[in-house]
């Protein structure tokens, strides 16, 4: 007789060894979830900041990207009237910050590949940072530390 499939008791302790394997990792990744949420902001301002260099070359007019508070920023351009929105209000994730800010609180990107210079710094509730800075020559975008 051919007999296939798991036992009652095979099934419990492989259901037993899954709880103890999550008991002991369910700490430690609560403790790299700010740290990802920081990496992952960082990475949207700097995919914000350079969609604005871009357009700002592309288009052949002023652009920059504004932020009106610790929590939000904003793609803008300039036409005759004023800076207009070029997108929604963007807002960083929950336990994430700004704690320094640009000049006028925002960075400007020209259309001769020029910027404005400053930098950004952004940090989480665990106090770990991560500065943007921008270049005035070359309107290069430099995160540190790194990605």
């Amino acid at each position: 007789m051919n007999k296939r499939g798991v036992t009652l008791l095979e099934l419990i302790i492989v259901m037993v060894i899954i709880a103890i394997g999550a008991t002991l990792l369910a700490p430690n990744i609560g403790a790299w979830i700010p740290n990802y949420r920081l990496r992952g902001a960082t990475r949207d301002v700097v995919s914000t900041l350079r969609t604005a260099q871009m357009k700002a070359v592309f288009v052949n007019t002023d652009y920059r990207v504004r932020f009106p508070n610790a929590k939000t920023f904003i793609l803008e351009y300039q036409t005759t009237a004023g800076w207009v929105a070029d997108g929604t209000l963007q807002e960083l994730p929950a336990g994430i910050q700004f704690t320094s800010f640009p000049d006028n609180n925002w960075f400007l990107f020209n259309p001769n590949s020029t910027a404005s210079t400053g930098s950004l710094t952004l940090r989480n509730t665990k106090g770990s940072v991560r500065k943007i800075s921008l270049t005035t020559s070359t309107g290069r975008i430099a995160v540190n530390p790194p990605l």
